[in-house]
């Protein structure tokens, strides 16, 4: 749909929905001259703030859009998920602000409308795109349709992890920082398979990226496949030898721990890991 800019416009894909359509999810992009950057809008507020006039005129500097709704509602897309899907584009950003003017508007009466529907987790997404001077439209093109598919389709992720081992056969784990997926939980060091790469490969790049060392992944221990809210992992877990743990320096984990057979069960591990960890806790660590 091409919405006019103005109140009209921003009520017709709320309208819609009220009135019955299904959509398999809604992507918004709106134009933000200012910007340098792609912004991913997390929020809808219920204010205007509107610092010139719409295309019919209208400018209401203050006030609420619909009375008596919530002042804030979130975007009810897949938000982890498209952060992975983007980890490899600087150029784009979550945006906590999504303005006061048609924008804004719009993505609220979809975000409140899609609430009381009964699809209500269906995923609504805005982006403000630049100029394409600043950025090319190709480029642009490229991300839009990147996180079209996060919206529509239920991701699939090829993953490659570690088994770290010190001297003492303790196996190393890390926790993931403030403000992360699945903030404050442990896993297993590792990340995704990039296309074209092989999971030996993979986890070999992902070691010294994550922990500043170098290993040589001798044999693959086990792979698992796990389903979460919102995509599908498999897991590809290697056996990477024995490390110094003073030689560790870890640049995406907040800790680190060396776990015993018995200490494994003491930290909170990714759904995905705790197939793992329960099994070694029980019948022993693998003999490598």
């Amino acid at each position: 749909m091409l919405l006019s800019v103005d109140e009209k416009g921003s009520r017709d894909p709320s309208e819609r929905i009220s009135t019955g359509a299904v959509f398999t999810a809604i992507l918004h992009l709106g134009f933000s001259p200012e910007s340098e950057i792609i912004k991913l809008e997390k929020f809808g507020k219920n204010r205007y703030c509107m610092q010139i006039p719409d295309n019919s005129r209208r400018q209401i500097k203050s006030g609420t859009i619909v009375a008596g709704a919530p002042e804030v509602i979130a975007t009810s897309s897949p938000k982890h998920v498209i952060d992975e899907s983007i980890d490899d584009f600087e150029r784009i950003s979550w945006s906590e602000d999504a303005g006061g003017y048609v924008c804004n508007e719009t993505y609220y009466r979809t975000l409140l409308a899609i609430s009381e529907s009964q699809h209500p987790s269906t995923p609504v997404l805005f982006m403000h795109l630049p100029e394409k001077t600043i950025m090319p439209i190709s480029v642009q093109i490229s991300v839009v349709s990147r996180i079209s598919r996060c919206l529509c389709i239920r991701p699939h992720f090829e993953v490659a992890s570690a088994l770290v081992i010190d001297e003492r056969h303790r196996i190393l784990a890390c926790r993931r920082p403030p403000g992360d997926t699945w903030a404050g939980m442990w896993e297993f060091p590792g990340g995704k398979i990039e296309d074209r790469e092989s999971s030996r490969d993979a986890i070999i790049r992902e070691i010294n990226e994550e922990l500043q060392i170098s290993i040589e992944p001798s044999h693959k221990i086990t792979e698992i496949r796990h389903s979460y809210e919102d995509r599908d992992v498999s897991l590809h877990l290697w056996y990477c030898g024995i490390v110094t743990p003073e030689t560790v320096k870890p640049t995406e984990h907040d800790e680190v721990r060396w776990l015993s057979r018995e200490e494994l069960l003491e930290v909170d591990w990714l759904p995905a890991d705790v197939p793992i960890v329960e099994s070694w806790f029980v019948n022993g660590l693998p003999v490598t």
